[in-house]
Order: structure tokens, then sequence, then C-alpha cells
């Protein structure tokens, strides 16, 4: 049995995946979404795992966001304040991906940061993301010393590395959890040092912008606050039973790709099909591409989002379906919540429209043997939580339009 669970988390992302049998299960939780997704949603699976014997063997926090890691802060809180007071607590976590702003970034960065931060020499509320980056940043050093508090081993697979950190490069093979194969698939040390630069160089401009008259340093400021570099995320691919699922976080379709290719799996076309792909950044248009949804492609996509910062982007949505009509290959896209984007979409291209779409553009009997046998493998799987009886009409009406 291997079964994806989505937590809802508003406008982050938080997902558990199980895998194994009656008697022995291994479970994986990535992310803990953001304020009150722990209270509202998280304990209460977390507690149904417990009760049925189970544990986290493993925790991964993708990458320093409030979104992606206020719910795990919450969760080991509530671990530290249960142990000492001898209650039962609400889950055994086995271990910790994590990688620190300093370990990706290089302390220097971290530092000049945190000076200019405190500095306050630019307008206060000028930069309202830099100041919610910078709080992410001390809420990662915060989630270190809850784990060593609790005693959870951090980055224990990667502890021979100079720098243990968690990345493609540190490891050249999946970690085993039963027959749950975890693949780290970003970041790798190259794109590190491309994030670097880039925040060095974004670094430089803010120093400068400080030292300018305060009506022209508060206009560059919100300028700057736009375009503040991303943070890396660890990246996953997961395999177990024969059903492959992307793990994305917050990272950018390119990195993808070139960690893809790094640990060896995509195709001599330099393509690569998995069951689940959870779009990154909740399906920012600005971390993919038309190209993107051709070269990695999925039976269901999955989409963390609730319109925050209005993702998903339609872009983002109508690059995917055009792909997919492109190609002759049916999806799925499942979200977690209805977002305005995605009324539109389901307005401007129908689900059955698609069908007719997607039969249409069978241009040859090679392609109509693939999808066809897409379908029916998809007809057939009936273990996945996610699936659902819209899902399943979907491709029993494109194997009708097959016959």
């Amino acid at each position: 049995m291997f079964r994806l669970m989505v937590t809802q988390a508003l406008h982050g992302d938080c997902l558990i995946l199980e895998q194994g049998s009656q008697d022995e299960r291994y479970y994986l939780l990535i992310d803990g979404g953001p304020s009150n997704v722990y209270e509202n949603h998280l304990k209460e699976e977390l507690g149904s795992i417990r009760d049925k014997g189970g544990k986290i063997n493993l925790a991964v926090l993708s990458h320093v966001d409030d979104d992606h890691i206020n719910g795990l802060l919450d969760l080991l809180h509530e671990l530290i304040e249960q142990r000492r007071e001898g209650e039962q607590e609400t889950i055994t976590i086995g271990g910790l991906w994590h990688n620190s702003f300093g370990q990706t970034l290089g302390a220097t960065i971290e530092r000049c940061l945190a000076r200019q931060m405190e500095a306050g020499s630019l307008p206060r509320g000028s930069m309202p993301l830099m100041d919610m980056q910078a709080r992410s940043i001390g809420q990662g050093h915060e989630l270190r010393a809850c784990a060593g508090g609790l005693q959870i081993p951090i980055n224990a697979e990667f502890r021979d590395t100079p720098d243990r950190l968690v990345c493609v490069d540190n490891l050249d093979k999946a970690v085993q959890l039963g027959n749950l194969s975890i693949r780290v698939i970003g970041p790798s040390r190259a794109t590190l040092q491309s994030l670097q630069e880039e925040w060095e160089a974004w670094l430089a401009k803010q120093e400068q912008a400080a030292a300018l008259p305060a009506a022209e340093a508060e206009a560059i400021a919100r300028e700057l606050d736009q375009s503040v570099p991303n943070l890396s995320s660890i990246m996953l691919l997961v395999e177990a039973e024969g059903k492959k699922v992307l793990l994305t976080g917050d990272g950018r379709g390119d990195h993808l790709v070139e960690g893809l290719q790094q640990a060896g799996v995509l195709k001599e076309d330099g393509t690569y099909h998995v069951d689940v792909f959870k779009l990154p950044h909740h399906g920012s248009a600005r971390n993919v591409t038309p190209e993107l949804f051709e070269q990695i492609t999925a039976d269901t996509y999955l989409i963390c989002a609730d319109g925050k910062h209005d993702n998903p982007d339609f872009q983002t949505l109508e690059w995917l379906v055009q792909a997919a009509i492109k190609q002759g290959r049916p999806f799925c896209i499942l979200a977690t919540n209805e977002t305005g984007s995605i009324k539109a979409l389901v307005e401007k291209d129908d689900p059955e429209e698609f069908c007719d779409k997607t039969v249409e553009a069978l241009k040859n009997e090679e392609m109509r043997r693939k999808i066809e046998q897409n379908a029916r493998r998809f007809a057939e799987r009936n273990d996945w939580k996610l699936m659902q009886e819209k899902q399943e009409e979907l491709y029993e009406r494109i194997l009708s339009g097959l016959r």
C-alpha cells in the first residue's frame, strides 16, 4: 500500500506519504504548513498514525518559509511540552531533513543579512517580504534547536559529508525506508552557488539604497522587496510499488530538471513521467515554463494553494493543459482549495471538452495505444486515496472515444 495524504495547508504545503503493510508501515512527513494548520488539521492525522502503532520515520522541511515550517514548529513545541509534563506524545519522529539558511548560502551572507535587518537603515515596513524572509530564517534556527532538544537526528543520512547538507551531490543513491525509496533531486551545489551569487548582488543593492535620501531609499527598498532571491528547496523523488511521486517544495522548474538529470533518471530524450507531480511554489508561473510540462509529465498534478498571492497562476494551469492536449495525454488536477484561477480554467477548458480535444489530438495508432494503456492503468488504481469518481469517469470517457 502506497498513499499520499494531502493535509489542508491553506497557502502552504503539508503532505504525508504512507507505505507498507498492515504489520509494518513507514511514514514520511513533508512540511507543516503555515500557522494553525497543525492544530486544525495535521495534529489529528498524526494522532491517527500513532494510534495505529506508527511514527513519522522522517520529517522533511523543504525550506525555511513560514508557510512550510510553522506547523512543524508547532508540532515540536508541543512534543517538548508533552515530554516535560510526562504526557503521551502526539507522535514519534525518527529523523529530520532540513538545510539551514547558513548551510545553503553561507554564514557570511546570513550574517550580512542579519546585520542589515538589525541596523534598520531602510524605512521600516518598506520591505514586508524581506521581513517575512528574515523571520523564516529565525524559525529555521528554532526548528533545529527544538529537534536537538528532542534528540531527533538532523540530516543523519548526510553525516559523512563535509557540510551535512541535503543535496543531490551529497547522496548518489536513494534512501530506503522499507520499500519506500527517497531520492534527493534538489538542491544541487551548482544551484546553491547561483543562488549565493544572487543573494550577494541583492544585498549589495540594499546597502547602496540605504545610503540614499529617505524618499529615494524607500522607493528602491520596495522595488528590491519584490525581487528577494529564492531560497533553495529540498526536492524529492519518492518511489514505491511501481509508483512515483515528485515533491518540489518551492523549487524552480529548471532546477528540477537539472536535479533529475544529475540523479540519472531522465530518459534519453530528456523527459520523465511520474504518477503525481506536486507543482512547485503553489503553482506560481514564476517557477515553471510551458516547456517544463512537456518535459516532466504526470498522471496527476497536485496543487497546494488557496488563492493567496494569486496562486495557482492561471497561466500555469493553461500551460499544463495545453501541454497535455499537444501530447494527447489525459491527466487530473487535484487542488487543496477551489481558487479563482481554477474556476476560470474549468470555465475556459471544460473537462469534457478536454476529453474530446485529447482524442482528436491523437495523430497515430502508436499514440492511441499509449493513451489507452495509460487510461486503463488509471482505472485499475483504486488504492490511491487521491483517486476520485470524477477522475475515473474522465478516463472512461477517453477510453470510449478511442473505441
